[in-house]
């Protein structure tokens, strides 16, 4: 199974999407978060190992270009998720709704909170490391419309 049946909501059983929005689209929208937290981790992942190659033989204005559009694409999914674990915490008021999906969306919270603080803790270090470097084969003019 790939990371696109996933995403499309296919489990290892065939189509789930059917299943999930028959559900009152209460589970879909906790599904939603599932994998926007696993797509941030996984973005976040990159990030962290474009951020590594800053100051190395490595940093080239392309780099710079890929760190600033990875960043762009994080910024993309945390608030598309946010918008999804909103609608997932909406949903958990309502009367009727288990105690174990309650448990569940708030673990999803903590995960979501803790994925946030480690791109922050990332950016941080970019911030740094794109002021103390210039890129190797490129004039510093060229990276500053990257700066945010």
């Amino acid at each position: 199974m790939s990371f696109q049946d996933l995403e499309a909501g296919r489990g290892p059983g065939g189509s789930r999407r059917g299943e999930l929005l028959n559900n009152g689209g209460r589970q879909d929208a906790t599904q939603a978060v599932v994998s926007g937290v696993f797509q941030i981790n996984t973005a976040v992942n990159t990030f962290q190992r474009l951020v590594n190659t800053l100051g190395t033989p490595k940093d080239t204005p392309e780099l710079r270009e890929k760190l600033h559009k990875t960043r762009l694409h994080i910024g993309q999914l945390v608030k598309d998720t946010s918008a999804k674990l909103k609608q997932a915490s909406e949903t958990d008021h309502h009367a009727g709704v288990s105690a174990s999906k309650k448990i569940a969306d708030a673990k999803l919270a903590k995960d979501f909170q803790v994925v946030l603080k480690e791109f922050q803790k990332a950016q941080r270090l970019a911030a740094e490391r794109e002021t103390a470097y210039a890129p190797l084969n490129g004039s510093s003019s060229s990276q500053s419309h990257l700066r945010i």
